[in-house]
């Protein structure tokens, strides 16, 4: 498209081609325009696209979640690494004991006198907590269906919205895709386990990575605070590497390591254009590309890199999506 004139009547029709089928040649016009795509006359017509995109992937997202739903899919309990051995003590007595019994020899009477205190002190707590068992609290309301986990999806928050458009006042420039992806969908995360589409890894498995889709504006929020802080002391105001997603290897490891999180997908702001490139994400590609990719193999695009596939599961999942 470098080098092809689009003229106002041309931009007009952008939705309506794009809504024909026209996906890819429709964002590739609006790409190739650069930051002038945010100019007279093709800023209105580009964000009817960019919506109109995002209210797509949204229903795809929806379908996706309730067909893992369907199938078993173990979605990511938000808990990093392994699930540590609770000790089972039956009463306050049983922990004094065991205490005293894994305590360094040649304790003084002092110190099992301060101990035993103690132990009075948590024999009372332990009566309290005890009588409070017997107030009634209201049930609390089960999870009807994961899109009502936040873990899993967060629809649009209005202070989400509210940075991003100040942001932009400021002069952040959010490419119009992000921009439509944070007002239409929100935030999903189909980190999880099933025994054909994804797995936990573990120092004893090589299994294939599906990097189940993650978008997040967690990162996002955090950085464009410090962006705003910076221009308010009257700092230069650095470009922000906005990390949307963990990689596929994080993804796969949430079971296994408790640890810092610094290695994902990362968008770099600010970005005039109407999409931008999804840097480190292994298909070399931009947002709008690559949930492209991750709708096609049914929200697993790490899938499409793969040469043996689940595929009876992917086709169930991708099965009548709508095309972006």
């Amino acid at each position: 498209m470098k080098g092809i004139m689009i003229d106002q009547a041309s931009a007009a029709q952008w939705l309506s081609r794009y809504q024909a089928g026209e996906h890819e040649a429709v964002w590739t016009e609006m790409v190739s325009l650069g930051p002038n795509v945010r100019s007279n006359p093709y800023l209105e017509p580009a964000w009817l696209v960019a919506q109109e995109t995002m209210r797509r992937a949204r229903r795809n997202i929806e379908t996706i979640v309730g067909r893992l739903d369907q199938i078993g899919y173990e979605f990511w309990n938000g808990r990093h690494g392994p699930v540590r051995p609770r000790v089972n003590l039956s009463s306050v007595e049983a922990l004094y004991a065991s205490a005293m019994k894994h305590s360094p020899p040649g304790q003084s009477a002092v110190f099992q006198q301060r101990f035993g205190n103690l132990l009075e002190k948590a024999k009372a707590m332990t009566a309290t907590a005890e009588a409070m068992r017997d107030v009634k609290a209201p049930p609390l309301s089960p999870v009807a269906s994961p899109l009502d986990d936040e873990i899993v999806f967060s629809p649009p928050a209005a202070k989400t919205i509210a940075l991003l458009r100040k942001l932009e006042k400021k002069g952040l420039a959010i490419p119009l895709s992000l921009k439509a992806w944070a007002e239409v969908v929100g935030d999903i995360n189909l980190s999880g386990a099933h025994p054909a589409l994804c797995f936990w890894r573990d120092s004893n498995s090589s299994c294939a990575l599906a990097d189940p889709l993650m978008i997040s504006l967690d990162d996002l929020m955090f950085q464009g605070e410090q962006w705003l802080d910076s221009r308010g002391e009257g700092d230069s105001a650095d470009e922000v590497d906005a990390m949307l997603g963990w990689d596929a290897i994080t993804k796969a490891e949430l079971t296994v390591a408790d640890e810092e999180i610094d290695k994902g997908y990362n968008l770099r702001l600010p970005a005039a254009a109407a999409d931008a490139m999804l840097n480190n994400e292994p298909h070399q590609t931009t947002f709008v590309g690559y949930l492209r990719i991750a709708f096609r193999f049914g929200g697993f695009p790490g899938w499409e890199r793969q040469a043996t596939r689940p595929e009876k599961e992917l086709r169930f999942l991708s099965d009548g999506l709508l095309p972006i």
